[in-house]
C-alpha cells in the first residue's frame, strides 16, 4: 500500500518524525529471554504430561505459562522506539507505546540508564512535561540527537 505523502502531512494523527530512533534490545538480554523463556515452557510441558493428575501438574501449568508469556515480552518489545514530530512524540515497545504533545515537554536530560531501560541502553533521556512535573524517561543510544530534536 503506497504512502502519499501530501495526504500523510494534511492528517493531524500522522505526520513526518524529524527524529527516529529504534533501540533493539542488548544481545545478552534476547539470547537471556529465548533461553529461559524455552527452558520453562517446554518445562512446564514436560512436568504436565510426565506428572498428570498430581499437583506438580499445577507447577507445570504456570512454568509453561510464565516462559510462553516471557517469550512473547521478548519478541513483542524487542525494540522501543522514539519519534519526534513537530506535533507528536511517540514512544514505546511494543503494545506499551504512548503518544505525547511535543509541546508539553519543557526540559530534558540525559544520563546513565537505570531500571529497566538498561536492558536497551546505557544512556536514558528524562522528557520533563509541563504538566504537574510529569516525567517520561526514555532509554537511547543517540543522546545527542534525541536532544537537538527536541530543541
Amino acid at each position: 500500500m503506497p504512502i502519499h505523502l501530501r495526504r500523510a502531512l494534511a492528517d493531524d494523527d500522522v505526520e513526518v518524525p524529524d527524529h527516529f530512533e529504534g533501540v533493539s534490545l542488548k544481545g545478552t538480554v534476547r539470547l537471556s529471554g529465548w533461553l529461559v523463556g524455552l527452558i520453562l515452557a517446554v518445562g512446564g510441558i514436560a512436568l504436565m504430561v510426565l506428572l498428570a493428575g498430581t499437583l506438580i501438574e499445577a507447577l507445570g501449568v504456570v512454568s509453561a505459562a510464565a516462559g510462553v508469556i516471557l517469550l512473547a515480552a521478548v519478541i513483542r518489545c524487542r525494540r522501543y522506539e522514539t519519534q519526534i514530530g513537530r506535533r507528536w512524540i511517540t514512544i514505546g515497545a511494543g503494545p506499551f507505546t504512548r503518544r505525547i504533545r511535543s509541546d508539553l515537554v519543557a526540559g530534558h536530560e540525559l544520563r546513565a540508564a537505570t531500571g529497566w531501560r538498561r536492558l536497551y541502553a546505557d544512556h536514558e533521556v528524562v522528557l520533563t512535561l509541563n504538566i504537574e512535573d510529569h516525567q517520561h524517561i526514555v532509554p537511547t543510544r543517540d543522546g545527542e540527537g534525541l536532544g537537538t530534536s527536541l530543541g
